[in-house]
Order: structure tokens, then C-alpha cells, then sequence
């Protein structure tokens, strides 16, 4: 792993002079655990890392405490992705694919095609849940979240994402996003600022994290009276565990248990993780 301070994290930033606020992440150590926990064809990889970006980058402009979920599914070769985001910035994710469809040059509208992107956040049961939906039919991930924005929240949004696996096997991947601060109207020339920008930045630029976040949101952003705050750090973990399996296996009859062992044990694999927790029999009567 990289262990780069400067990589996986979140950045806010605001710039004021264009009424747009910001929000920019780099995922390094992060994107390169989660992708390593399954055997994924590298266009299922390249994709997941810019999803586990943009994931990242949703959650950090919202304000909650629980889990932001981000999903695709699709008939595509590319039929389900899953990302969790916690309020703490703690991240898991997977995806499920038919390799026999997939192409080493697949970009992201051909593994994921006709289908839905949606996205959650949870906050327990004593507040309603927040979702929104969009139609899986944009050439890019940048388009269809742009287009989300702007449908269904009424706020121009922009989005710059990019990923790379480095020689050593990494996977580097960014988000960059510029969005209308509320009841705020944004010049027309100002997006044509912003596209213009977006037009300089080449993707070694963007997954080049050994320049400080600082250094490029200066050179990209100077002229919008540039505000950065305190990075907040990500970190790859998964919510599952042992009492969280038990919690579930004591939802079920004694019977409904039997049926599930195999020569006297029940072994259970997390989708996200893919770590496998095996119990016994005498182990699972405890439960009950």
C-alpha cells in the first residue's frame, strides 16, 4: 500500500466568488483494499474504482450519521454494484459480473448499459430515509450524476472522475465535484470557466497524489477566492461480524438452521469483504 498521507481523503473546499461549493477525493489504499477482496477482470476494477470515488464524494456533501449506500444495477456485464459509505468515512463495496460478456476495452456504458443507479442513506429508524434514482443511460459515470443533480435536486452540478492501476498494482482513483450552492444562481460564463478548467486537467495530473490536494485546487480554482477545510480521512472496513451473523441466525428456526449446514457446519461469506465465518453445530444451538 501507498501509506500517503496525502491520499484518502475528502476534501471540502468552497469557492465563493463563483457561488459553487466543492468537494474533491482521493482514494488510494482505500480503492486497492476493497478491489483486492475478489478476482475482478480489469475493466470491472477500473469502474469500481471510480464508483468507490464518486460514492465518497456523494456522502461527504451530505450531511448524516449512518450509512450512505450506493448502488448499480444493470443488464449489462456489469450487474450489480454496491458501495457503503459511514459517516465516519469507513467504506466497503463489491461488484457481481458475467465474464463471459466482458471485453478488456469495456468502458463504463458498455459493462453497465440499460439499468439504474440509486443511492440511500439510512439514518435508523427514528428518521425517514433519503433516495434518488437515475436512469442508466449516459455514456459516463460524470454524465449520469450530472444529470441526477440537475433533474431531480435542481442543482448544477459538474464532476470530473478518473482511475489508473499504477505498476505496482495500485488503484489511484479521484472525484472531483462543483455543484450551485443552494438558492444561489451560477453565471452561465462561470460553467464555462469551469469546462474549461476541467479541459486543462489531464488524468496524470488528476492521480498524481504526490502534489498536495492544496497545489491543484489552487492551480485549478484560483479565481473563485478558493476556501479549502480539513480534509476528512477514509478508511476501508467493513461492517460485518460475528454478532451481527449471530443477531441474524437466532431470526431463524432450529430447523431453518439444520437445513443451512453442510457435514455439521454453516459457513457464511460476507459479499463485501468475502472473509468467511464458519460455525459449528454446537456453536449455532448456543444461539437459540
Amino acid at each position: 500500500m501507498s501509506d500517503n498521507p496525502l491520499t484518502d481523503l475528502s476534501i471540502p473546499f468552497l469557492l465563493p466568488s463563483f457561488s459553487l461549493k466543492g468537494r474533491l477525493v482521493r482514494l488510494e489504499d482505500v480503492s486497492t483494499s476493497i478491489i483486492k477482496q475478489h478476482e475482478y477482470p480489469p475493466p470491472i476494477e477500473k469502474v469500481l474504482a471510480e464508483l468507490l470515488a464518486a460514492s465518497a464524494t456523494l456522502a461527504g456533501i451530505l450531511k448524516f450519521e449512518g450509512v450512505f449506500t450506493f448502488q448499480t444495477k444493470s443488464k449489462g456485464p456489469l450487474s450489480l454494484s454496491v458501495i457503503d459509505v459511514t459517516h465516519e468515512g469507513h467504506m466497503r463495496g463489491y461488484a457481481q459480473f458475467n465474464p463471459s460478456k466482458i471485453n478488456p476495452d469495456d468502458d463504463f456504458s458498455k459493462l453497465l448499459g440499460r439499468g439504474y443507479l440509486a443511492f440511500t442513506v439510512d439514518q435508523g429508524l427514528k428518521i425517514d430515509r433519503y433516495q434518488g434514482i437515475v436512469t442508466l443511460n449516459h455514456t459516463t459515470l460524470p454524465e449520469a450524476l450530472e444529470h441526477y443533480f440537475e433533474q431531480s435536486e435542481q442543482l448544477e452540478t459538474r464532476f470530473f472522475i478518473d482511475s489508473q492501476k499504477t505498476s505496482e498494482g495500485h488503484w489511484k482513483s479521484s472525484a472531483l465535484l462543483l455543484q450551485q450552492m443552494p438558492s444561489q444562481k451560477v453565471e452561465e460564463e462561470t460553467w464555462d470557466y469551469i469546462e474549461a478548467v476541467f479541459k486543462t486537467l489531464t488524468p496524470t495530473e488528476f492521480l498524481y497524489f504526490s502534489i498536495p490536494y492544496e497545489i491543484l485546487l489552487r492551480r485549478l480554482f484560483h479565481e473563485g477566492g478558493l476556501m479549502i477545510y480539513d480534509p476528512i480521512p477514509l478508511k476501508a472496513k467493513c461492517r460485518c461480524s460475528i454478532e451481527r451473523i449471530k443477531s441474524f441466525l437466532a431470526t431463524l428456526s432450529e430447523d431453518e438452521v439444520e437445513s443451512l449446514l453442510e457435514n455439521g457446519q454453516l459457513k457464511m461469506t460476507c459479499e463485501f469483504c468475502n472473509h468467511t465465518y464458519t460455525f459449528e453445530r454446537k456453536d449455532l444451538m448456543q444461539v437459540h
